[in-house]
């Protein structure tokens, strides 16, 4: 969901005393032990060997205030040991193809950030954390095989972000359903004012608020990503991919996201909405605080869940995602070292100053997070909390032998491909998928 951008200690001391008590040269180093008294003997004995240095390499991408944070933050982890260095490495984006060539490489860093949907990926490359108390104590550690491989840092949900005086400009009200959600984007364009919702599609993952995770919800089945990988055809008219690609075909022709949408970047897209040239952004919890950073207020600033009901007679969800698990490299010169970094960076006092600077829902039982701005809304606008679950073994493999991606579909969708035509060639290339993987 998001993008990308990342962030010795040498001990000489021992060295120093080693060279004033054994001496210079062979000609000096008797009478230099002669002239040492017992009790100097034993105290110089007693004195502890200077660790050797150590170097951490924790991996991230640009999580909105992640990279800074964590950067700052290493610096007192060095106070506690002065031995260990932790550098910040920025992953240039957040879809894995960065660290599937360090894993290709055998050059993993020590440390790194992981989607859920890229764990299965990993797997073999990731150390079990079933012992260390920052694995236990998360509410939603992510489980392969049985083991713990992963402790996620934030749970978010995902929201269509608006401004209020526009929605009032317009006499507009906050839609409920999807029927609605269309007509108020409708209304906005012909006011001809406002960009009705900004989507920045030249980067495909801004689609995924609709397409990766929109036929997840419409099926009403937190185990459908599991589902779909059994199923030799599920792409086909009447599939919730197929009535989320048609939301998405509507968009598109009637240009609700601008007559350039497929032409701008994610940035370009928050700027549009941050300088209210666009009524509306979908985004995850985690674009809040990006938010008040840049525009220094949220005066104007409301949320409601992206509505994906065809009558308020159903529920309304809002997918929930646990997200940014760290791993450990298994195969890391410094596993230990990495082990306690870890537990440290999901120690109370660390875990609790990050969680209120990420503004998202704590992992970590026993930590909350004061999130006065998404509590007033959330109770104006109260949905059901829909746990996305993007760890299956079988939708990992098949997804992948079909090289198929939600998002991507999404962007040849809006860039005007047929819908019957990619669903075609995509049930023809995940049934043999499915197949191969029996």
């Amino acid at each position: 969901m998001g993008k990308s951008k990342f962030v010795s200690t040498v001990l000489v001391g021992g060295l120093v005393m080693l060279s004033a008590l054994t001496g210079c040269s062979k000609d000096t180093a008797a009478p230099a032990a002669a002239s040492v008294k017992p009790a100097e003997s034993k105290a110089a004995a007693a004195t502890p060997k200077p660790a050797d240095p150590v170097k951490l390499k924790l991996a991230m991408w640009d999580a909105k205030g992640d990279l800074k944070f964590w950067t700052d933050k290493v610096k007192e982890y060095t106070k506690l040991k002065p031995n260990v260095t932790v550098d910040i490495e920025m992953v240039p984006d957040n879809g894995g193809q960065y660290l599937k060539v360090r894993l290709a490489a055998n050059d993993l860093p020590d440390l790194f950030y992981l989607k859920p949907a890229h764990m299965q990926i990993y797997k073999q490359s990731l150390l079990p954390l079933d012992d260390l108390v920052g694995a236990k104590n998360n509410k939603f550690p992510a489980r392969i095989d049985g083991k713990i491989l992963g402790a996620p840092l934030v749970s978010f949900s995902e929201f269509v972000y608006f401004h209020p005086s526009i929605f009032k400009e317009l006499n507009l009200d906050v839609p409920k359903t999807m029927p609605e959600f269309l007509s108020t984007m409708e209304k906005i364009k012909t006011n001809g004012k406002y960009t009705p919702i900004a989507i920045g599609g030249k980067e495909d993952w801004t689609f995924y608020p609709f397409m990766e995770f929109g036929p997840h919800i419409l099926s009403g089945d937190e185990n459908y990503l599991a589902n779909l990988a059994k199923t030799p055809e599920p792409f086909g008219e009447g599939s919730t991919f197929d009535k989320a690609g048609k939301i998405i075909k509507e968009m598109s022709t009637k240009k609700l996201a601008g007559p350039d949408a497929l032409s701008i970047s994610f940035d370009q897209s928050t700027q549009l909405f941050e300088s209210k040239k666009a009524a509306m952004i979908a985004a995850g919890q985690w674009y809040y605080g990006d938010y008040a950073t840049k525009v220094k207020t949220d005066e104007d600033l409301g949320v409601f869940p992206l509505p994906f009901r065809s009558t308020e007679s159903e529920p309304l969800t809002s997918m929930t995602v646990s997200d940014m698990n760290i791993g450990i490299n298994k195969n890391s010169k410094n596993v230990e070292e990495a082990k306690a970094f870890f537990d440290w960076m999901f120690s109370k006092d660390v875990y609790q100053s990050f969680i209120n600077m990420a503004q998202q829902f704590s992992t970590i039982n026993g930590v909350s997070t004061d999130l006065p701005f998404f509590n007033k809304w959330t109770e104006k606008y109260p949905f059901k909390p829909f746990i996305y679950s993007a760890t299956d073994e079988g939708f990992a493999k098949v997804s992948g032998a079909a090289q198929f991606d939600f998002k991507k579909a999404a962007q040849e969708i809006y860039s005007g491909k047929p819908i019957d035509t990619l669903e075609k060639e995509l049930n023809n290339k995940w049934k043999k998928a499915v197949e191969s993987n029996k």
